[in-house]
């Protein structure tokens, strides 16, 4: 997540913007209501998540059972043809290869603000996705298949991306899903 949120100050220096950094313990609901929102990280570690509207398209939940059972990963609520119903990266008790994470741009409780949402099912996948939404090239992919031609223009959103890990970095990372949402 330091890294993740490293890309994101750099994004804000460039645009001559200061970017406020709070850890999630300290976060308070007072700061939905005033403020546009960037969180860093899954709702099985940032657990302020659970308190405000999140995704809903690409939801993370922990296997109940089976082989994988504990593992986190990323249901997908509505699956179009030829999409999993389920996105697992690695197993929990292998090292870090493959990740999932989601990019989800959603209302505040408060309409007139907006929260973007960064999180993987591993330290990994926040960071790629972060650094995705930080990457002129893979950000202007985003716009594409949302339909959109300016960052200015959007409209709330969610997106999956799967993550290739080499070494514990993040290399490749793909843009598996996007939903637009009608909010």
């Amino acid at each position: 997540e330091v890294l993740a949120v490293h890309q994101l100050d750099r994004v804000y220096v460039l645009f001559n913007q200061q970017l406020q950094v709070k850890r999630g313990s300290l976060f308070s609901l007072d700061d939905t209501k005033n403020n546009d929102l960037i969180f860093v990280g899954s709702p099985a570690e940032n657990l302020t998540l659970l308190d405000i509207p999140g995704t809903r398209e690409f939801v993370f939940q922990r296997v109940a059972s089976g082989p994988r059972k504990g593992d986190l990963g990323v249901l997908n609520m509505h699956p179009q043809p030829g999409e999993a119903q389920v996105f697992l990266g690695s197993p929990s008790n292998q090292a870090t290869t493959e990740d999932y994470a989601v990019i989800g741009l959603v209302p505040g409780i408060d309409p007139a603000r907006s929260v973007l949402i960064l999180a993987g099912t591993t330290t990994f996948g926040t960071q790629a996705a972060a650094e995705f939404v930080c990457r002129q090239d893979s950000l202007a992919e985003l716009l594409r298949r949302l339909g959109v031609s300016r960052a200015a223009d959007l409209k709330p959103f969610e997106a999956l991306l799967h993550v290739k890990v080499t070494h514990g970095v993040p290399v490749i990372t793909d843009l598996v899903a996007v939903r637009k949402r009608g909010d």
